[in-house]
């Protein structure tokens, strides 16, 4: 088994995933990532040879499986997973009935998916020395977005599985760590005229973090949103509503 700490990176090929792997690798890490373009994943390999890519539908249990698979037979364990794939989308539930295959698909893919994902590596994180989970999670999940119901709720259930999730895991010696990013300049919010914090940012601060045993990295203007909920909450879910 290789020496180097092994990290997989879900959503690995733009925006803050992207920027983990880089990071990871700059490190010294043994980095493994995937998603669900053939292409994307070819391209990140290309221009960081060393990393490992990995063709995976996260929502995808049966793929998840063979992903994992593939990790044990080639490297025996996963030292660090983050569970990064996600997807803000702006749903208008005023124009009801919308589409159910659509509403299902985001809420599987920023809720279900890295639970699926959790699931499946764990086996492997559990071969760890000192295994780790980050689970990339929103502002939103903490003071909902008027914009964006469902990402919301979905990463207010993705917040509710790190606490649960890192109290279980604690005795077996496996940190948890939820990221809380403000917007991040990535595809997903270009056309808003909005500040922005670079992914490398965003990833430099959820490692300082997690070299530090925090439970939750909030970066950037984030940082306000625990102080805001304890001092005016109604406050702040209502400038976070209009957000």
């Amino acid at each position: 088994m290789t020496a180097r700490r092994v990290s997989l990176v879900t959503g690995g090929t733009s925006g803050i995933g992207r920027a983990f792997v880089e990071t990871l690798q700059q490190r010294g890490d043994d980095v493994r990532f995937c998603a669900r373009s053939p292409d994307a994943v070819e391209a990140v390999q290309r221009a960081l040879p060393g990393s490992k890519g990995y063709v995976c539908d996260v929502t995808d249990d049966a793929a998840l499986a063979a992903m994992s698979d593939a990790i044990a037979s080639d490297v025996g364990r996963i030292d660090l997973l983050v569970a990064n794939a996600g997807r803000l989308s702006e749903t208008d539930f005023t124009a009801s009935p919308l589409d159910a295959a659509g509403l299902q698909e985001e809420v599987a893919l920023n809720l279900l998916s890295p639970i699926l994902t959790v699931n499946r590596c764990l086996p492997l994180l559990r071969r760890s020395r000192a295994g780790a989970v980050i689970l990339t999670g929103s502002g939103f999940g903490w003071s909902p977005s008027a914009r964006a119901p469902l990402y919301s709720a979905s990463k207010a259930g993705v917040r509710m599985f790190a606490k649960a999730l890192r109290a279980q895991l604690r005795p077996l010696g496996i940190h948890v760590l939820e990221l809380v990013p403000p917007p991040v300049d990535t595809p997903a919010v270009a056309h808003r005229d909005i500040a922005k914090l670079a992914p490398d940012a965003v990833v430099a601060a959820a490692l300082r973090g997690l070299d530090r045993g925090r439970e939750a990295v909030l970066p950037g203007q984030a940082r306000f949103i625990p102080l805001g909920l304890r001092l005016f909450p109604g406050l702040l879910e209502r400038m976070t509503l209009k957000s």
